[in-house]
This record gives C-alpha cells, structure tokens and sequence, in this order.
C-alpha cells in the first residue's frame, strides 16, 4: 500500500472533522462526507498511484464508499442498500472483465487438445 494513499484519506477525514467543528454539517453529514471524499479518492489514487494490476479493485470499492455515503441523502435505507447492491455488482462484473487475459480468453474458445481429458487417457 502506498503511503500517498494513507495521506490522502488522512485529509479526507480531517476535513471532513474541521467542517464538522466550524459547525458546517453535522454529525451524519460529517460520516457521509468521510465516505464520499475517501470513495472519491479511492477513484483517484487508483488511477495515479496504484498498479495497473490493483486498479479494478481500487476503482471498485471506491466506487462502493461513494455509494455508501448516500445514506444521508434518502429517508429511506432501502435505497442505500440498492446503491450498495449495485456497486457491488458492478464491482464483481468489472474484476471478472478486467480479469481476463487474452491468453484466458482465446483458451476459453479453443476445444482441449489431445481428443481427451486426462482422467479419460489416465486408465
């Protein structure tokens, strides 16, 4: 893990606590606020700090935080557990997608060489 990463979202929660101080939102505005502006952060270091390798991950849950901090925004709670639902499965189909190779790809396509399986040949 990077250590930019970790400064990032020290900044994200301690401006999220000096807005809570000066009295700007409130308590559950403040969680909120934590969730959006490290969920929107996540979204940015995975593009600029992390490998190529790990970016489908931190996009994902980024992409998860931001979809929990909508808690605040509706009366019911039903609805941010259908965002939530959604971004998990979003998450889900982007890491399958991203996590084929070409390679897996083409032998997905191709029938198995040799006319049998190894159980089959193996008696």
């Amino acid at each position: 893990m990077k250590l930019g990463y970790w400064a990032g979202l020290l900044i994200v929660v301690l401006l999220s606590v000096a807005a809570f101080l000066v009295g700007a939102i409130g308590p559950l505005q403040t969680i909120s606020l934590i969730l959006l502006l490290g969920g929107l952060w996540t979204v940015v270091a995975a593009f600029t700090i992390f490998d190529v390798s790990e970016r489908s991950f931190y996009l994902g849950w980024g992409v998860v935080a931001a979809a929990l901090s909508t808690f605040d925004l509706f009366n019911n709670a039903n609805y941010t557990i259908a965002l939530l639902l959604i971004a998990i499965v979003a998450l889900i189909l982007i890491n399958v997608y991203l996590g084929r190779t070409p390679k897996m790809l083409h032998a997905a396509n191709t029938p198995p060489a040799g006319g049998g399986t190894p159980a089959a040949t193996a008696v």
